[in-house]
């Protein structure tokens, strides 16, 4: 029984500890310029600007990698802010009325 429960706890530090080395601690968050974002970026923002216009990025290092966040001004005037990993993945896509 208490090897159980010492178990149990094991695993809640464990996924608590995951959890933690991936959240929204920000180290440095930075402006950059559209030139100096990577390609495979690039593209992913450039997907998902639907007709917008990319405003501003900002290049945010965090306990997890790099991110880059794209300030996007939709054709209807709409604020959009696009996420993507340093590898090109889109991590979240919102829409701001």
């Amino acid at each position: 029984m208490r090897k159980s429960m010492l178990y149990r706890l094991a695993v809640v530090v464990a996924i608590a500890a995951a959890a933690e080395s991936c959240g929204t601690f920000r180290q440095e968050e930075v402006k950059v310029p559209w030139d100096t974002v990577p390609p495979v970026v690039q593209s992913t923002i450039q997907a998902h600007t639907y007709g917008g216009t990319v405003e501003e990025i900002e290049k945010e290092t965090k306990k997890c990698g790099v991110v880059y966040e794209a300030k996007v001004k939709g054709p209807g005037g709409q604020c959009n802010e696009i996420k993507v990993a340093a590898d090109g993945k889109l991590l979240k896509y919102k829409v701001e009325e």
